[in-house]
């Protein structure tokens, strides 16, 4: 009996496995895609905890995605500003963390997580989070007026009066830079 061996195609399979990869991702993002677009429609009927359960869902799906983090990050937040509980603080500054780390140059996660804690009145920590947005985009107007009222806040007129400035010079059209200014005139 003569026995013959047919060779294994190997191109076809490391080019079948090289189109699996992608493919897989495809359906991982149209999913987690889905879950977010449900989580919107959710949190727009104000079903909270719903909606960061959908999120949660689709960060769980795809945790790669800087822009899922973000979602469920300022969702998390949120809530955290009305419950107050650690985890979902926890929650906010992981998924606020995730989305810096995924995204490196996006300003976007750095600014809103500075929000969190100015909410919460502590500027501090608040100016050092969005030092981060600033220096990834110094010619955004909205960081520097974000950064002239919190230093206005914590007491430090000197250094606000500054981020006011930098905010006209970067767009003289933002009335909330002028008037920024113009309330803080006598003030040492």
């Amino acid at each position: 009996m003569n026995q013959r061996t047919i060779p294994f195609p190997w191109p076809l399979a490391v080019l079948a496995a090289a189109l699996a990869l992608p493919a897989t991702q495809a359906v991982r993002d149209l999913r987690a895609d889905r879950l977010l677009t449900q989580s919107r429609a959710q949190q727009q009927a104000l079903e909270v905890d719903q909606a960061i359960d959908s999120q949660r869902a689709a960060v769980t799906i795809n945790p790669r995605d800087a822009r899922l983090q973000e979602a469920l990050a300022e969702s998390a937040r949120t809530l955290w500003f009305f419950r107050r509980t650690d985890a979902l603080k926890a929650e906010a500054d992981a998924a606020f963390a995730a989305a810096k780390r995924l995204s490196p140059s996006w300003p976007v996660p750095h600014y809103e997580h500075a929000r969190m804690y100015a909410f919460r009145e502590d500027y501090a920590r608040g100016l050092t989070l969005l030092q981060g947005a600033i220096d990834r985009d110094p010619n955004n107007a909205a960081y520097w007026l974000e950064r002239a009222r919190y230093l206005d806040l914590s007491g430090q007129t000197q250094q606000a009066r500054g981020a006011y400035e930098r905010c006209l010079t970067l767009n003289s059209g933002v009335g909330e830079c002028r008037d920024g200014l113009k309330a803080l005139e006598g003030r040492p």
